[in-house]
């Protein structure tokens, strides 16, 4: 046993199990018992360092937690961020991460002794398993939990924020359906054994995000007129993504007319549920007038697309916009038409976010030339 002086304390290092053991008298508590400020480590050196680094956090008023795990943080953080009234679907995405890709791997180190090299060393073994996007979300929850624990006073620093992100795998890349496949799926989508037809057919047609169309209201919609309101969005409190997404377009012929198909069916089923109808006034609805899900949207997608002949699980949603930008682009649209009807504050937005889906207008001129020379 060896007597010790750190700062203004007393203690002792003594052996303990394989390792050592350092304590300092830190005096008694209201309630008389002798207050000890412990640390445990492999060598006497590491042990001494440990006590210094306590010490100085004392000093400073941060009384870390030796038994506050990654884990605790990151918990007390999602719990907090349930409370601030955030998007739910944040909220699931999160706890998911977090409960597959964090806790299994870090949650059981003491936040008091986390490393930066246990980070690094997490983030890069999680490289092959998700894509650049997810990597940086889960490595940010992290960085945000321990700055919570930090203004709790349950730890001194934060080492997520010395670590950079790496890149984790490629993501799946967007693509387009070809006017060719987009026809046969709009042919497949007027059959009425599919109950999302319309939904397939003014995404096709209109460009609607797929967020936009699951939270459409009958009330937004004019089909007198052909015209349809985009107000509202399944985000947090129905928000659009950006105010420039709360626009009015024209409806094609064939959405008219798959929506009239819609809202008489719709109709029948109300008057048949009876009193167990939940009317949202939503035009895309279960038979009882509930909310689809973005995973039931998906399922019925599917098998419009499995009907027409592709193969289902090759798709989603959302890639029906990628598919009306690409048809625009193909047929003469200017990109800021594109961009106004997508509901883009600019240009240069549809351009990065639809890069692979636009027609690349610095070939027009090569084109041309083709064009005039072959008939010369």
């Amino acid at each position: 046993m060896a007597e010790i002086h750190i700062g203004s304390y007393e203690g002792t290092i003594y052996p303990e199990g394989s390792g050592y053991t350092g304590a300092l008298e830190l005096g008694y508590g209201p309630n008389g018992k002798r207050k000890r400020l412990k640390r445990k480590g492999p060598t006497k050196t590491a042990v001494k360092d440990k006590l210094k680094k306590a010490v100085k956090d004392l000093d400073n008023g941060v009384k870390p937690d030796p038994t506050y795990r990654v884990e605790g943080a990151v918990n007390d953080f999602l719990a907090a961020f349930a409370k601030a009234d955030k998007a739910e679907s944040s909220y699931t995405t999160y706890r998911i991460l977090v409960d597959q890709q964090l806790i299994p791997f870090i949650g059981h180190i003491k936040l008091t002794d986390l490393s930066a090299d246990d980070v690094e060393a997490w983030l890069a073994g999680r490289t092959k398993h998700l894509a650049s996007s997810s990597l940086g979300i889960v490595h940010n929850l992290l960085k945000r939990s321990i700055r919570r624990a930090m203004r709790h006073d349950r730890v001194e620093r934060n080492v997520a924020e010395l670590v950079e992100t790496p890149s984790g795998r490629p993501g799946r890349k967007s693509k387009s359906l070809t006017l060719e496949d987009a026809t046969a799926v709009l042919e497949e989508a007027t059959k009425a054994k599919h109950r999302i037809g319309a939904y397939v057919i003014l995404a096709i047609t209109s460009g609607l995000r797929t967020e936009e169309l699951r939270k459409l209201r009958w009330s937004a919609l004019n089909l007198d007129t052909a015209t349809v309101y985009v107000l509202r969005a399944a985000r947090h409190k129905d928000e659009t993504k950006t105010p420039l997404s709360r626009r009015g377009l024209g409806l094609a012929d064939m959405a008219v007319e798959a929506l009239r198909t819609l809202k008489a069916r719709q109709a029948a089923e109300k008057l048949k549920a009876g009193e167990a109808y939940e009317d949202h006034d939503l035009v895309f609805c279960r038979e009882d007038g509930t909310p689809y899900s973005a995973a039931a949207v998906r399922w019925w997608f599917r098998k419009v697309l499995k009907a027409a002949g592709l193969d289902g699980k090759e798709w989603c949603p959302r890639e029906l916009r990628h598919t009306f930008v690409s048809i625009m682009s193909d047929h003469g649209v200017p990109i800021e038409k594109i961009s106004d009807l997508v509901g883009h504050s600019d240009s240069r937005i549809t351009e990065t976010v639809y890069r692979h889906h636009l027609k690349p207008e610095i070939r027009e001129g090569a084109e041309r030339m083709n064009d005039i020379f072959k008939s010369a």
